[in-house]
């Protein structure tokens, strides 16, 4: 009997994908189609458009075969409506029929745009006419059937006398009102201007004062002129020792008092913020080391990146340093970016890491393969 496991894919850490391996089948089938089942519900059947009643059959997006069995991938549009829990697996065309439970996979962010289809509302019917035959009575076992009631028999309706026409009102007297305040404030403001602003008279400023002139007061004949006082002989420059083109000098002792940020501004160059990165992992301040290195690394510093990958290699791991676990891909990708950016330091780690990952692969992991098949040529 075929053993069905499930779990998310890891090549889509945003979530919404997952992967069904089917433990024992070398060969794809023929017909991949599969069901999903749960018990003790009304809608029972995954399909498209979610649970539903009708049977349903799944297609996966894609079909592999691997060591472990052949592996079937799920995208949003089939993972966003699954809970985790015990489900029911059926693959007609591989006899399979197994149980299944689902793990707890993320959906996809903002949604996989898959709702469950309401039916549109019924067009307008007319009403039923008083000898309309009466409607049949619908089962009762079906549990989302709509009980459909008879329309009930309305009399004619009376005739009644209609009242006489009302003659309509006339027009609206409050613009005439607004119109005749607006003349009224209009002739107060310029009766207003005629008689009082108009009389006043305009009065002149002032005319300015002539200012007054102090006469400087003469100074004592008796003293004698002041003479600038010589300047001291100029004083030899000491002789610096000449800087060797090339060579970097690396981050200065007094950064250690900086942040983060003030280090890579005044840092002089990738490789001195990657120095200043190692003396503060070697002093216990993981964090900062973490975010000198990441900088470095975008700015160009090959060994950077192979440094960013021992902190996540599950080999030699060190928790709390700055990470609580391992992640074997985040290390295989950052060792593969820095063998192709030029550091020779990372072949030899990078080679460790993946004979970790096979030994992984021999005790039925089946994201070690994943792992390898991406960052492996």
């Amino acid at each position: 009997m075929s053993a069905v496991l499930a779990a998310a894919d890891p090549a889509h850490p945003e979530g919404g994908h997952a992967i069904i391996l089917l433990q024992g089948v070398t060969d794809p089938p023929a017909d991949p189609r599969f069901r999903i089942l749960r018990e003790g519900w009304a809608k029972g059947t995954l399909g498209a458009e979610g649970w539903q009643v009708s049977d349903a059959m799944i297609a996966p997006d894609r079909v592999e075969s691997s060591p472990q069995g052949v592996r079937l991938y799920l995208g949003p549009h089939i993972v966003d409506w699954l809970e985790a829990g015990p489900v029911q697996f059926r693959l007609p065309g591989a006899r399979i029929e197994a149980p299944l439970f689902w793990p707890d996979v993320p959906p996809l962010h903002g949604g996989s745009g898959h709702t469950i289809a309401v039916p549109p509302p019924a067009a307008a019917r007319p009403a039923p006419s008083l000898a309309a035959a009466p409607l049949p009575s619908l089962p009762i076992d079906d549990p989302d059937a709509t009980i459909a009631m008879a329309p009930r028999q309305v009399p004619p309706p009376l005739s009644v006398p209609q009242a006489a026409p009302v003659a309509p009102p006339g027009r609206p007297i409050w613009p005439w009102l607004l119109l005749v305040l607006l003349l009224v404030l209009a002739a107060g403001g310029g009766a207003y201007w005629w008689f009082v602003l108009r009389e006043r008279p305009v009065v002149a400023p002032p005319p300015p004062e002539d200012p007054i002139e102090i006469a400087p007061e003469p100074l004592p004949r008796n003293l004698a002129p002041i003479t600038p006082a010589p300047e001291p002989p100029a004083q030899p420059q000491p002789e610096l020792p000449p800087v060797r083109p090339g060579v970097e000098t690396g981050a200065p002792p007094s950064m250690d008092g900086l942040t983060v940020a003030e280090v890579i501004e005044r840092a002089t160059s990738p490789a001195a913020i990657a120095d200043e990165a190692a003396r503060r992992y070697a002093t216990g301040r993981y964090d900062d080391a973490l975010l000198l290195w990441e900088a470095a690394a975008r700015a160009g510093n090959a060994a950077s990146l192979a440094r960013l990958a021992r902190l996540y290699d599950p080999v030699g791991f060190q928790p709390g340093r700055p990470f609580r676990g391992p992640d074997p891909r985040q290390a295989a990708r950052l060792y593969r970016d820095a063998a192709a950016a030029g550091d020779t330091t990372a072949a030899e780690p990078r080679a460790r890491l993946r004979q970790w990952l096979e030994d992984r692969v021999r005790e039925g992991d089946f994201n070690a393969p994943l792992t390898i098949r991406d960052f492996w040529p």
